[in-house]
């Protein structure tokens, strides 16, 4: 069924592994940095957006990270003693 691509792979691999090995570096960085940028872009994209879409469910009330503390610290601040 899939014999075309068998031997479409085959071939393509014999090819490589007959380059010479800086051909054959070059040519794998060409080929799969371009591929594995994508792939990575792809996950990001997934995570920041099962994380925002997580996030309203686990926040007890809506404000931002860190705002309490540091009026706590700007409070804190405005007593020390000099």
């Amino acid at each position: 069924m899939l014999d075309w691509l068998a031997n479409t792979w085959d071939g393509i691999e014999l090819w490589v592994a007959q380059l010479w090995f800086p051909l054959q570096f070059a040519l794998v960085m060409v080929v799969l940095l371009p591929i594995l940028r994508a792939v990575a872009w792809l996950i990001e994209r997934v995570v920041d957006r099962l994380a925002a879409w997580l996030a309203p469910r686990y926040r007890s009330e809506p404000t931002l990270w860190g705002s309490e503390e540091k009026e706590r610290a700007a409070e804190a601040g405005s007593r020390r003693p000099s």
